[in-house]
Parts: C-alpha cells; sequence; structure tokens
C-alpha cells in the first residue's frame, strides 16, 4: 500500500517537473517567433500578445475574476497590476527587437527577481537577504558580460535602448507580481518566476486560492482593453497581413495561455522552489533559438554571461534550508 502511495507520489512529481519543463521551453520560444513576422513594431507584438491573451485569461476565470474587481479590497490592486502587464508588454519585447532575442530575454529576466527586492524593501521595508545580495551581484556581473559580448553586433544607441527596455520590463514585472501577492491579502503567490519570460517572456504569478486566479485573471483582462485598442490603433496595418497571425496566435495561446497553465499545473505537482529552478531553462532554450533559427552570435563570453544569469536565479530559487536538514523557507 504505502509502495503504491510512494509511486503515484513519484508519478505526480514526475508529471509536475515535465510540466514546468514544457512551459519554460514554449516561454524561450516567445522572442524567435517574432522572427517570423518581420517589420511588426514591438509595441504591436506585445500589445496582440498580451491583449488576445489576457482577453482569454478573464474568460477562463469568469465570475472569479469580476468578483475579483468588483471587492473593495482588490481593485487597486488589480488596477495596480494591470497599469504594470500594459507596460510590461511593450516593453519586453521592444527589448528583444533593439538589444536582441538573447540579451533581451536574459536582462528581462534576470532583472525581474531582483527588482522584486527592492520594491518589497521600499513598499514593505522588508528587509533584503544575504542570499538576495549575492544573487543580485552574480546576475548583473552574468547581465554585464553577456552585455559586453553583444555590443559589437549592436549599434550602441539601439543597444542601450533595448537594455533600458529589459530593464523596465522586469521591474514592471516584479511590480505586477507585488501588486497581485498584496491583493491577495495574505500573499499566496506561490510561483512568481523570472520576468517575464514566457507570455512575451514571463511566468505569471500562480497562486493556491480562487481568489488568486481571479486576481489574475481580472488584471489580464483589465490589461487586455489598452492593449487591445492599442493593437488597433498602432498595428492597424500589421493586423491586416494575413501572414502574421499565425504568429500572433502562437504568442498569445501557445507561450501565454498554454504556457502559463502547464506552470500552475506543475506546481500542483511539485514545490514551487522546484518549479522556479526548472524555469531557468527559459533563458536556455531562447538563447539556443536565437544563434539557431535568428543568427545571433554570443561566443563564449555570452554563453558565459547567460550562465551567471541563471546561476543567481538559481541562489534566490533554492530553498534557505536545502542541504542543511532544514525546512525550505522564503528567506535566507
Amino acid at each position: 500500500m504505502s509502495d503504491a502511495a510512494g509511486s503515484a507520489r513519484a508519478s505526480r512529481s514526475a508529471g509536475g517537473v515535465t510540466a514546468v519543463l514544457v512551459a519554460a521551453t514554449v516561454w524561450g520560444t516567445t522572442g524567435t517567433a517574432t522572427h517570423f513576422a518581420p517589420g511588426v513594431p514591438a509595441a504591436v507584438f506585445g500589445a496582440v500578445t498580451f491583449g488576445l491573451g489576457g482577453l482569454v485569461f478573464a474568460a477562463l476565470t469568469g465570475r472569479r475574476a469580476v468578483r475579483a474587481v468588483t471587492r473593495p479590497g482588490g481593485r487597486r490592486w488589480v488596477a495596480l497590476g494591470a497599469s504594470s502587464l500594459v507596460v510590461y508588454a511593450v516593453a519586453f519585447y521592444a527589448a528583444l527587437d533593439d538589444a536582441g532575442v538573447a540579451l533581451g530575454t536574459t536582462v528581462a529576466i534576470g532583472s525581474s527577481p531582483l527588482f522584486a527586492g527592492l520594491v518589497e524593501w521600499a513598499a514593505d521595508r522588508r528587509r533584503v537577504t544575504r542570499r538576495w545580495v549575492v544573487a543580485t551581484v552574480v546576475s548583473v556581473v552574468g547581465m554585464v558580460v553577456v552585455t559586453l559580448a553583444r555590443s559589437g553586433a549592436t549599434g550602441d544607441e539601439r543597444l542601450l535602448a533595448g537594455l533600458g527596455a529589459a530593464l523596465l520590463a522586469g521591474l514592471t514585472y516584479a511590480t505586477y507580481s507585488w501588486a497581485v501577492a498584496r491583493g491577495l491579502g495574505a500573499g499566496t503567490v506561490v510561483g512568481a518566476t523570472t520576468g517575464g519570460a514566457g507570455a512575451g517572456a514571463a511566468a505569471l504569478p500562480v497562486v493556491t486560492a480562487s481568489d488568486g486566479r481571479g486576481i489574475v485573471g481580472a488584471v489580464f483582462g483589465l490589461a487586455a482593453v489598452p492593449l487591445t485598442v492599442l493593437a488597433v490603433v498602432v498595428g492597424r496595418d500589421d493586423l491586416a497581413v494575413g501572414a502574421n497571425w499565425p504568429v500572433f496566435l502562437y504568442l498569445a495561446l501557445v507561450p501565454t495561455v498554454l504556457g502559463h497553465s502547464l506552470y500552475a499545473l506543475g506546481l500542483r505537482r511539485t514545490s514551487a522552489s522546484a518549479a522556479t529552478l526548472l524555469s531557468l531553462f527559459e533563458p536556455v532554450v531562447a538563447a539556443v533559438l536565437a544563434v539557431l533559427v535568428v543568427g545571433e552570435r554570443l561566443g563564449v563570453a555570452g554563453w558565459t554571461g547567460i550562465a551567471l544569469v541563471v546561476v543567481g536565479l538559481a541562489v534566490l530559487a533554492v530553498p534557505a534550508g536545502a542541504g542543511k536538514g532544514g525546512r525550505a523557507g522564503p528567506g535566507a
């Protein structure tokens, strides 16, 4: 009987690992997918992806999303999360366009958890941990290394614009995640992963409570309104090109809806810390596809920088008690 229970748990864990890895893989394809719709502005990619994807998410959460918006205590957090998501949607794709897929994804993903620590410190007066400082130093060094490696392949002005957009994406995604957690009151976010990635890059905060799913759906639904308007106004000509729509639909439905749904499934079958570590596969996929499909060149220095960013994020993701026999916890 115990053997059967152990086998069932192992099977569930393996299923959770697979779900998270597949989610990280499809998130990593985001930047490369834009390569197949040349000439489409970054703002249009972001607006269509999160506009269409946001409408689908809102529809999936239904009444729970409506309750999250109408509940007095949650309105301001939904509004803050939605406004942050709108900026993130545009900034992330601008980073991919100006800095390149590999660098843009790495900086956006690498900076988001670092900004999250700063947001919590500034807003909640939560002390940053020694582990956060170490992860920050390692990740920043990695981002500097990969930036220097890419500087010869991209014009200086465009590279700086792309880096600025990537950092803005990291900041706004961190703010979005914080707003969702505050909207929950008890802070039940269990799977806020690295910035951006997916859905245009970053993964969504996935929550355990029904109200939490409603808040996420409400945030996406509210953000979808201005993004849909932006897509129609700015991207009218691009939306009229039938060849662009396979890319638009792919970005909205696969990295956004499917990717985050798989991640949520994975969180039910494995620990949040394990899921976060597994999601670090995203920048690796993005970098490999950028080289093989888009034709970007990284070199030894570029790969070293990406590896440092992943190591820094892994430092943040590993439970504080790991390796010491202690219980995993959020602090360090």
